[in-house]
């Protein structure tokens, strides 16, 4: 009964914690594809360097890189579709085609376990849908020995869509609809400019315009970049939505809460919050008269919001 109090009383400040910066920072989508056997020194693109290896680490690492070039005549709107173990990078670009670089890994004790968990992991392609392969999670082999990491170059305006129930996904400097679905995975959304809709565990999202819908099983983290946001915004999560804003933040928001303790505010507008007399806890911020009966184009639901 007091571990269930202390780890309630955790996730609850836990929960009222600001976002983290580094959650937004922008960090290169790198695919490094390098061997490792005992007594050798990791390869990588031809070049020879020396790694600092774990102790827990399997001494045998085998890896394959594929790579693909698609046409956007061809491919109009590209389709990722991830079993576990894999991971999924979308960078926009000024490019005219889709580049995709995928790297299988497998891991063991000995080099054929090794070379067979590397065959459990591959990428196909059927018309405009990439597969990425991997083992069930109810696979007798550890599906962490077996890893797939795909990193895809794109027409900044051309469509997106991904499923990957449970893999991570990182996206940023799209233009075009991207359409998200990791419900027990990460996802990371970095400077978008579009239609943005993305459910999974927990999301992660920076920017300054859009029409943006969020979903989370758990939590999700903002941090908007601009003093108005240009474009409409819907946050909902079970548990915490925490977003950062600059100084001078002018957005119109409405946060919607259980309870009115559940909203935490500490942005220097907060004395300008106030609270609607409905059934639910339904929290406002405007600036000035001239938007008073304007719908505010930002939304955060569910149990909290964090400024």
């Amino acid at each position: 009964m007091f571990r269930r109090r202390r780890l309630a009383k955790s996730l609850r400040e836990y929960d009222r914690q600001p976002a983290a910066e580094f959650l937004f920072e922008r960090r290169p989508y790198e695919v490094r594809c390098a061997d490792r056997k005992p007594g050798r020194r990791e390869i990588d693109e031809g070049q020879t360097r020396a790694v600092l290896v774990a102790g827990n680490q399997a001494p045998y690492l085998l890896t394959r890189l594929d790579e693909l070039r698609l046409s956007r005549a061809d491919v109009p709107v590209l389709t990722v579709t991830a079993d576990p173990s894999n991971c999924v990078a979308v960078a926009g670009s000024s490019r005219p085609d889709w580049s995709l670089r995928f790297c299988a890994q497998g891991e063991g004790e000995t080099e054929d376990d090794a070379r067979k968990r590397l065959q459990q992991i591959s990428m196909a392609r059927a018309g405009g849908t990439v597969l990425l392969r991997g083992p069930h999670l109810l696979s007798s082999d550890p599906t962490h020995m077996s890893r797939g990491y795909l990193v895809v170059d794109a027409p900044a305006d051309a469509p997106v869509v991904i499923h990957a129930s449970y893999a991570a996904v990182q996206i940023r400097d799209v233009m075009g609809p991207v359409r998200i679905a990791a419900t027990h995975g990460r996802t990371t959304i970095l400077n978008t400019t579009g239609q943005v809709d993305a459910i999974a565990m927990v999301v992660d999202f920076a920017g300054s315009g859009g029409r943006v819908t969020l979903s989370a099983e758990a939590e999700i983290n903002m941090k908007l970049s601009a003093l108005r946001f240009e474009g409409k915004l819907l946050a909902w999560a079970q548990r915490s939505v925490r977003t950062l804003v600059p100084p001078g933040f002018l957005t119109p928001f409405r946060a919607i809460v259980s309870r009115r303790q559940d909203f935490v505010c500490r942005a220097e507008f907060c004395s300008r919050v106030t609270q609607e007399k409905k059934a639910i806890c339904a929290i406002s911020h405007r600036r000035g008269t001239a938007a008073s009966h304007l719908k505010p184009p930002c939304t955060f639901a569910r149990n909290r919001r964090l400024l």
